[in-house]
Parts: C-alpha cells; structure tokens; sequence
C-alpha cells in the first residue's frame, strides 16, 4: 500500500503546517503581538504549549489522508462539511507519538483493526463512516 498524496483542500492546521515549518516558523510566531499570537492560534484549535509540537509534525500531510482512507472517511467531505472537525484531526495527528509506527503499518497495508489500537483519531473516524 502507498501513502496517498495530500487532498488539494486542506485545513488551516495544515496550513499552517506547510507555511511555518521549523524554528524559523516558530520564531514568527513568537514574534507575533500577543494578542495576534492566540488569535492565530486560537484559528487553528492551537496553544502555545501545542504549537511547537503541532508545527514540527511534518507526517500530518501523508498519514492523516491514508488513515481516513484505511477507516472509509471521505477527507474531502470532512474538509467541506466539517473544516472544524479537519483542524482536529490534524491536531491530534500532529501530537501523535505513534507517527512512525502508523507510517510503517500504513506502508505495510494494515487493517483498519490494527490501525485503530494505535490511532488516537481511530473513534472519530470510525464515527464519521
């Protein structure tokens, strides 16, 4: 099984991913007024504890998309119903210790069963089916 490109749409958490990667982006960020910092952060469901993690997570992009598929989601229908929810399911992506292990199970063409007892986004995605 190949992991599957990025969907053309996506959501502001990966967005956000994608423009502000690594210190760099972080030090943007910093530089940001406080104010405008939380309002960025607040857009994408984000904290100032989360970010550093969130923008760091480059494997978002690759394995959310093959996760939806593995578990019957049509990400481009959650990215045009349910943006919110997509910003969430980044998040939880990006925080995701287990990031290796799913890219090798995904790569290895795990069930969805055992994709599951790894994945912290395994219950929404088996609720939006």
């Amino acid at each position: 099984m190949t992991i599957p490109a990025p969907a053309p749409h996506e959501g502001l958490c990966a967005k956000l991913l994608r423009s502000w990667r690594g210190a760099r982006s972080l030090d943007a960020l910093q530089a940001l007024a406080p104010h405008d910092r939380d309002r960025v952060l607040a857009d994408a469901g984000l904290t100032d504890l989360t970010a550093p993690a969130v923008l760091r997570a480059g494997h978002v992009g690759a394995l959310l998309p093959a996760a939806m598929a593995l578990h019957g989601v049509d990400g481009a229908a959650v990215e045009q119903d349910r943006p919110d929810l997509l910003n969430d399911l980044q998040r939880v992506c990006a925080l995701c210790r287990g990031a290796r292990t799913c890219r090798q199970l995904l790569a290895e063409g795990c069930t969805q069963p055992e994709h599951a007892r790894l994945c912290p986004n395994a219950d929404t995605l088996d609720a939006l089916r």
